[in-house]
């Protein structure tokens, strides 16, 4: 494996690591709510699903920067887990260099239009 691999390959397994950090972090805010209640995390209190709270997680910048963090990071693990599945099956010189480079411009159009959404929610969360 050459070094620009193995560089590649932990930035995987450390994507994969905060992935499972951040989704801990929203099973504990969406689906254990009673069992731990967190009050920074549900900012209007009851139900982390009630509107109040939705809007109010919606206005943090944190709320905002996390959910980059997760889409960024995501699309890192999955789109690179894909490419190494497509390199598996030993395609030509030619369209090893395609296939990267088609996944590298989803990975970027999706980063984009994720980070956009993320940003215009909190617009009109704080509009609102």
């Amino acid at each position: 494996m050459a070094i620009k691999d193995t560089k590649l390959w932990t930035w995987h397994v450390l994507a994969g690591l905060i992935i499972f950090v951040l989704l801990g972090l929203h099973m504990l805010t969406m689906h254990l709510n009673e069992l731990l209640p967190i009050a920074a995390l549900n900012p209007a209190g009851g139900h982390p699903i009630d509107w109040a709270n939705v809007v109010a997680r919606a206005q943090q910048i944190s709320t905002m920067v996390v959910y980059i963090l997760l889409l960024g990071v995501a699309l890192y693990h999955g789109l690179y887990g894909l490419r190494n599945i497509l390199m598996e099956l030993n395609p030509s010189q030619g369209l090893r260099g395609l296939i990267s480079g088609t996944i590298i411009f989803v990975g970027v159009v999706l980063f984009v239009v994720g980070t956009w959404a993320a940003i215009a929610v909190r617009s009109t969360a704080l509009g609102a």
